[in-house]
């Protein structure tokens, strides 16, 4: 096993509670180093992009600063059973722990961490899948990706709107779906390369549902890997376990079921807490089955609030809020809100505007350069779809428009997106089987 010196890679391990280095941008990397592969780095045909991303040496320090050795070392080849790095859906910390008596597996896993190290790293803000997926992918801030919200202003039609515009469906691209007669190929426009892509090809796999094999997310966060489809959690642990047998490495491991149920029903409900008991009951199959030796690094994209019609803002229902505005992206607990001909005096007004009828019940209120402090420089492709004002939203408050917003969207109880520890912490667990 070849040791690296501090001389070879000085800089300094993130600090897992820094919102401005999201340790979670950290994660696949390090699963990647941790199962013997070394990552390929950006050279000058990746302009600005080569210093936004991780390296292979900043990835090994991360590791080992987490407690992981990384095994063998860039050219050499892979040794060891492999590793699989689990990403759950909508897991906050505060959550796991809330619910840890129904988890006995991931108890353990959570107990280990706590008495050997602090197993509370961060999300990226906004704390929503689409940004915290590419980011966990591509390991680079959203600024930079441009993936920042569920939603986006249609490149197509921004940077900037008229007057005349008016905020609907018909303007915003979701990066989630990424549906629409008239949108950018989600490879062109989000195109910082994925650590699956600078890896040695068929070196890692991702496992989840078959439907997401060459969707937009899938194409803009996590494109590289050869995907497995299994659509019952059940099933995952057994081709996890195939894929390591067979040689692959590095295994990516997808459960969605969590956030779906949460949002459904309330992470305080009976039926999410039932999908936590069944992703439990996962783990433990995993654990048994995969190579003794196999590392196993389990995390989430973010947390969850609950919310109720009590919480609920209606844009379009204040005059105050509605003027100034023609298009509106993001999701109800962070919002983009693009004001006419995109003035930057205009934008400080709704700014200012926003902040005087919300009050207490937003967290945070910013103009698109403010905005950096928290999404990371904006490179040129962000700066084309962040919102001329960012809302983020306190305690449960949503901000919902009818105009833009389905009627499931505005009523649903589990949300997530803004700025809160509720939502931005989330688990780094590490275990070996």
């Amino acid at each position: 096993m070849r040791s690296r010196t501090v001389a070879e890679d000085p800089s300094p391990a993130p600090a897992p509670d820094s919102p401005r280095d999201p340790a979670l941008r950290y994660v696949l990397a390090v699963g990647a180093v941790s199962a013997g592969l070394a990552l390929s780095d950006p050279g000058n045909d990746g302009g600005s992009v080569a210093g936004s991303v991780v390296t292979d040496a900043k990835a090994r320090r991360v590791a080992r600063s987490w407690g992981i050795e990384p095994v063998g070392g860039p050219g050499e080849a892979p040794g060891g059973p492999g590793t699989v790095v689990v990403l759950v859906d909508g897991l906050g910390l505060e959550m796991l722990r809330q619910r840890r008596g129904h988890t006995p597996t991931m108890r353990r896993w959570l107990d280990q961490d706590d008495n050997g190290g602090d197993c509370r790293i961060l999300t990226c803000r906004p704390s929503t899948t689409a940004a915290a997926l590419t980011m966990l992918g591509t390991s680079a801030l959203p600024g930079t990706t441009g993936m920042v919200g569920y939603s986006v202003l249609n490149p197509h039609l921004g940077p900037t709107l008229p007057a005349t515009a008016a905020p609907s469906p018909a303007q915003v691209l979701s990066l989630i779906t990424w549906k629409g007669d008239d949108v950018p190929g989600p490879r062109a426009w989000q195109d910082v390369p994925t650590i699956f892509e600078r890896l040695p090809t068929g070196s890692a796999v991702s496992i989840g549902p078959a439907r997401f094999a060459g969707s937009g997310l899938t194409e803009a966060a996590l494109r590289g890997a050869s995907h497995l489809g299994a659509d019952r959690l059940e099933d995952r642990p057994g081709l996890a376990a195939g894929a390591l047998r067979r040689g692959t490495p590095l295994v990516y491991l997808y459960v969605g079921e969590l956030d779906h149920t949460g949002h459904k029903h309330g992470w305080l409900s009976e039926q999410w807490l039932a999908q936590l008991e069944r992703l439990d009951a996962a783990m433990a199959e995993l654990v048994r089955r995969v190579p003794a030796g196999t590392r196993i690094i389990l995390s989430a994209d973010h947390g969850m609030v609950d919310t109720d019609a009590a919480h609920r803002i209606d844009l379009s229902a204040h005059r105050e809020l509605t003027r100034d505005v023609v298009a509106v992206a993001g999701e109800p607990r962070l919002t983009h809100l693009h004001v006419s001909d995109g003035d930057t005096d205009l934008a400080a007004e709704v700014a200012h505007r926003y902040r005087h009828v919300l009050g207490e019940r937003a967290a945070w209120i910013g103009t698109r350069d403010q905005a950096a402090e928290h999404l990371g420089a904006l490179s040129p492709r962000a700066r084309g779809v962040v919102g001329d004002v960012v809302v983020a939203m306190a305690g449960t408050w949503v901000l919902v428009d009818p105009r833009v917003h389905s009627e499931s969207a505005i009523a649903m109880p589990g949300v997530h997106g803004s700025f809160t520890t509720a939502e931005t912490e989330v688990p780094l667990l590490v275990t070996e089987a």
